[in-house]
């Protein structure tokens, strides 16, 4: 490509010469050259000022990506930091149901009332997890669920979003006994 363009600025310088009455084929050939000279200088300069701008994006684009990176770190941060507020809320104040009942109690809802308080106006998400001990799985998941119903319905009156509310209702497949009436909760991004 820069050939062609050379040869073109040489044909055309060739002809200037002549044209402005260059007497001998070897000032118009030095005119040429001249010109040729100048135009090589202008393409490199083009392709010097190209790699300048190609490199620059690059830097940029570094930069870019180290900050979604720190962004990315804090956010994480952030979303560790309110799992462990919750934590040590519900160790405090554990939000469980008595047996066959998806009642939640007066501490039950000052507990979930804290919690929904961390997390309103955050994009945070909670799964909650709950569990029934019911030996019937169909039983078991059917209290599983109200008491899902029960704790994702208190929190969005603690001004939790409905879409940062996620149920996850186990029914008695993953506790039994008294562990099937506490209930979990996990902080998510």
């Amino acid at each position: 490509m820069r050939r062609t363009v050379l040869g073109v600025i040489v044909s055309a310088a060739v002809t200037m010469a002549v044209a402005a009455g260059c007497s001998g084929a070897e000032d118009a050939v030095s005119s040429a050259k001249d010109a040729a000279g100048a135009a090589q200088s202008a393409a490199q300069g083009a392709s010097d000022a190209a790699q300048g701008a190609a490199d620059a994006a690059k830097n940029a684009a570094g930069q870019a990506s180290d900050a979604v990176g720190a962004a990315g770190g804090a956010i994480d941060a952030s979303i560790q930091q309110l799992q462990g507020k919750v934590a040590d809320l519900v160790k405090a104040q554990p939000v469980t149901f008595g047996p066959e009942s998806a009642e939640l109690s007066g501490s039950d809802q000052k507990t979930l009332q804290q919690i929904g308080t961390l997390l309103k106006g955050s994009n945070a998400k909670i799964t909650v997890e709950t569990h029934a001990g019911y030996d019937d799985a169909r039983k078991a998941q059917e209290l599983s669920e109200q008491r899902a119903e029960a704790i994702s319905t208190a929190l969005q009156e603690a001004g939790v979003s409905a879409d940062q509310v996620k149920t996850n209702p186990t029914g008695n497949t993953t506790a039994k006994g008294d562990e099937a009436l506490k209930t979990t909760f996990n902080i998510t991004s």
